[in-house]
This record gives C-alpha cells, sequence and structure tokens, in this order.
C-alpha cells in the first residue's frame, strides 16, 4: 500500500522545514538589510498523486522552478552590484544543486520499481535511514 511509506513523509517533512528555514532566512536578510519584504500568498500545492512517481516528478519540478527564482535574483544582485546579496545566495545555490540532483535519483528509483518490484519499499527504507541520521 502507497499510503504507508513512512520513509519517504518523513523525508519530505525534513524537507518541509529545511524550505521554512531557508525562508526565515531570506526574511531575516531582508530584515538586516532594510529591504521592504512583500509576502503574499502561496497557494496550496497538489496533495492528490496518482502514482509515486508523479509525486516525484512534481518534487523535482518544484525545485527546478526554486532554482530558477535563485538564478532570478543572483542576476539582479550581480547587475546592480549588490555584492552582499549574492553572497548571500551563494550556499542556496549549492543546496538547489544537491536537491535537485537528490530528486533525480529518487525518480529514476521510483521509475526502477516498475522494473523491478520491491524497490520502492527499499527506497522508502533508504529515506527512513537517511532521515534519521540527519535528526530527523
Amino acid at each position: 500500500d502507497q499510503n504507508d511509506l513512512v520513509g519517504m513523509s518523513h523525508f519530505m517533512l525534513m524537507e518541509s522545514n529545511e524550505e521554512r528555514e531557508h525562508a526565515l532566512a531570506f526574511v531575516d536578510f531582508g530584515m538586516k538589510r532594510d529591504i521592504t519584504i512583500k509576502l503574499d500568498s502561496v497557494p496550496a500545492p497538489a496533495a492528490d498523486w496518482d502514482t509515486p512517481e508523479d509525486l516525484w516528478s512534481d518534487l523535482l519540478e518544484c525545485e527546478k522552478t526554486n532554482t530558477a527564482s535563485l538564478m532570478h535574483l543572483a542576476s539582479v544582485a550581480q547587475k546592480v552590484g549588490d555584492f552582499a546579496v549574492s553572497t548571500f545566495l551563494m550556499p542556496f545555490h549549492m543546496e538547489q544543486v544537491d536537491s535537485e540532483a537528490k530528486l533525480k535519483t529518487i525518480l529514476t528509483k521510483v521509475r526502477d520499481e516498475n522494473q523491478t518490484p520491491g524497490l520502492l519499499r527499499q527506497l522508502d527504507t533508504e529515506l527512513a535511514s537517511e532521515s534519521a541520521a540527519h535528526g530527523g
């Protein structure tokens, strides 16, 4: 049953917490620099997928969108010569590279499930172990 993939759900909860921390870091940085911050509402994400592959594909697309947004911010910062913003963004760029690579790996494993039944459970166990190792 796909509804009891506890390792995957724990992994996603940890990722969600990390994204929240990133958002707070942006707010903190903006406040320190007296940058006006306008927070718009965020539409609710999809909450129902037909397959695990659909879910992980959506997550990868979300990361790609985040990466594009960061690249746009970096481009504007460079254009106006705001080196503090450029420096602030640098670690986020590397995290995005790592996040996209991780999600591509997970998505490949999920797709491999079609050829080798049982890999989804193995992946769930791997993600549970990783989450536990990172304090989750």
